[in-house]
């Protein structure tokens, strides 16, 4: 009698354990249809600018006319001027 009381009990454990795996993979399932989601709206962006790209180069003017100047070319400070160094000969004769 012992071992059929206890059968219901292990039947639902096992139930219990089932329903656990079963919900761990639908939440797998989950973040890999939204990592593949954003990996795909990446792909489609790199895509867009590929493409646009490609037009500018096939439509434009080659080599292309416009060069961007750099953005904010670092300052450097004045250096101060010297006085032109006088030389031996130009000494030696005054």
């Amino acid at each position: 009698m012992t071992a059929t009381n206890d059968a219901p009990d292990t039947l639902a454990a096992a139930k219990e354990r089932w329903q656990h795996i079963e919900d761990r993979l639908a939440a797998i399932e989950r973040r890999v249809r939204e990592q593949c989601s954003a990996a795909i709206a990446t792909l489609d962006t790199c895509q867009g600018r590929l493409d646009a790209l490609r037009h500018d180069l096939a439509h434009g003017p080659w080599p292309p006319q416009a060069i961007p100047a750099p953005a904010d070319p670092p300052t450097i400070p004045p250096q101060p001027t010297r006085a032109p160094a006088e030389s031996p000969a130009t000494h030696a004769r005054g």
